[in-house]
């Protein structure tokens, strides 16, 4: 899914949204809005509310329960809405996706965490696995490297502000 790969479903390595995959959780979700509110959804979401990881996590957690709030004409009016993200009553309704090896660029060197998990499009969750046969690695490994994707790529950035 890589930009340079042979399936690729991101424009380049600082982008960790599936726009693709969100576009369409976003139609199927959102029957009754019209399709140009999908660029004031990804817009929402690309834009970190703070510096602040935790604000940030917040501020996407309420965006999941409540809906990214989209403005649209309509019959010369101006209507208010909420574009959901998730399908919280038919979970059959959204793509849930395990990636392996996602390369996203970061501040100092690409990182390639070992498995990133998809809802819809959107990074959800960083798994760091270390091998249970080295005897030098432990959790702790595991735990400073997630740090350091926190504090230095662009799996942190305002494209995916939550991590």
């Amino acid at each position: 899914i890589a930009p340079d790969g042979a399936d690729p479903q991101r424009d380049d390595y600082a982008q960790v949204i599936l726009k693709h995959d969100l576009e369409v959780a976003f139609t199927h979700i959102n029957p009754q809005l019209p399709h140009e509110c999908f660029e004031q959804v990804v817009s929402k979401l690309s834009q970190a509310e703070s510096l602040d990881l935790i604000t940030n996590n917040r501020a996407f957690h309420r965006l999941l329960l409540e809906g990214v709030p989209v403005e649209f004409k309509q019959d010369e009016e101006i209507h208010n809405d909420h574009a959901f993200l998730v399908d919280f009553e038919q979970l059959t309704n959204n793509r849930f996706v395990a990636i392996n090896q996602f390369t996203v660029s970061g501040t100092k060197q690409p990182r390639r965490p070992d498995v990133i998990c998809f809802i819809n499009g959107l990074p959800f969750a960083v798994l760091e696995l270390k091998s249970p046969s080295d005897e030098n690695t432990d959790i702790w490994d595991a735990f400073n490297q997630l740090q350091t994707y926190k504090d230095e790529s662009a799996i942190c950035s305002s494209s995916m502000r939550r991590w």
